[in-house]
């Protein structure tokens, strides 16, 4: 299936939770090879959070992570894992009859509109155009009732990575849980494929530590202003996964913030190392050099943040603002103008400008 060409997946793409599908390092390639960004953290020029299917983005208090709500204060688009599937051409779009809408759903699940769409974007319901079918309608009614009877949502999810061990196409719809504790569910397979008896118990374990739950676990901390607990956790994923950027990026802000400039000059140049492609931590690391009185790095960083980023106004204001401090001035004219003519209503760059021709 040939993306659309105005797709949000042909952007800049973030991942939170894991793939069921597929390794992450290929998901990446997919979106790559159809002209998208791949990362694992969320940015403000993210275009699309994708939810992947294992180990939903739950923290361990079975909470949602950061992510979510932090995309929608971005406007970033959520897509499920099956949406990414669909579009990246490994797997054929789900056509079922869809009628009902998100009020209809919660009142014939007895679920709230707010989790209904918590578990749509988790990809535990399959909602297409505002509509849902028979299938996630069934679906909202057996988790309303887990959930009723102290089954944590979490649980499910668990239980659901576990169930596809071994039944890789496992759901909702062709699967029955029911409660056996908080922490454990008994399954019963509607097409057979079980043990003698026709159920079992699956134990739900804690998963052992993996850098996606790592790096939720700082998001949230950050979001907390537990910037000790942050960067203590940036930096072990970073230990964990060094050619993964977005850790050290995430750092490389936090320690800016804090004015340790040496510090988070250090943190970037390891974002660029892992990812030269990453536009914004150049970009980031130029400002760095700039707070150190490094003007040629921060001019060099500048420059390759906008060959990445020819949209960004801020990039060349900031290589204007360089080349000022330089006493470079018609090359800081042409930069200011650049901006200009990116985004003419920018709030510095003009006045900036008429400073340069006094």
């Amino acid at each position: 299936m040939e993306p659309e060409p105005t797709s949000p997946f042909q952007r800049s793409v973030a991942f939170t939770g894991r793939l069921a599908s597929m390794k992450r390092e290929e998901a990446f390639a997919l979106v790559r090879e159809r002209g998208g960004t791949p990362r694992r953290g969320l940015t403000k020029t993210t275009t699309i959070l994708v939810v992947g299917e294992l180990g939903w983005p739950l923290l361990s208090d079975g909470q949602p992570s950061k992510s979510l709500s932090l995309a929608k204060s971005y406007g970033v688009a959520i897509a499920s894992e099956r949406h990414f599937l669909e579009w990246a051409g490994r797997a054929i779009p789900d056509e079922q009859l869809r009628t009902f809408s998100v009020t209809q759903i919660s009142s014939l699940s007895a679920l709230p509109p707010d989790m209904i769409e918590r578990l749509t974007e988790f990809g535990l319901l399959d909602c297409r155009d505002e509509r849902y079918g028979f299938r996630d309608l069934a679906a909202a009614r057996q988790l309303a009732e887990l959930i009723g009877s102290g089954v944590a949502l979490s649980t499910i999810t668990r239980s659901l990575h576990e169930i596809r061990k071994w039944l890789p196409e496992a759901a909702l719809s062709n699967l029955r849980l029911y409660p056996a504790s908080s922490d454990a569910v008994l399954v019963e397979h509607m097409k057979g494929q079980t043990d003698e008896t026709g159920q079992f118990v699956l134990q739900v374990r804690e998963a052992p530590e993996n850098p996606d739950e790592l790096f939720e676990q700082a998001h949230a901390a950050e979001q907390a202003n537990d910037v000790e607990t942050a960067q203590r956790l940036y930096r072990r994923i970073m230990r964990i996964e060094p050619d993964d950027p977005a850790a050290a990026f995430n750092l490389g802000n936090l320690l800016r913030a804090a004015g340790q400039k040496i510090e988070a000059e250090s943190a970037y140049r390891s974002a660029t190392k892992a990812d030269a492609t990453f536009a914004e931590a150049w970009y980031n690391l130029g400002l760095a050099y700039a707070a150190q009185k490094k003007p040629a790095a921060a001019l060099e960083a500048l420059l390759r943040a906008e060959s990445l980023d020819a949209r960004s106004a801020r990039i060349p204001y900031a290589r204007a603002t360089v080349l000022a401090q330089l006493r470079r001035m018609e090359e800081a004219r042409r930069a200011v103008q650049r901006a200009l003519e990116i985004q003419p209503d920018h709030p510095e760059a003009s006045e900036f400008l008429r400073s340069l021709s006094r």
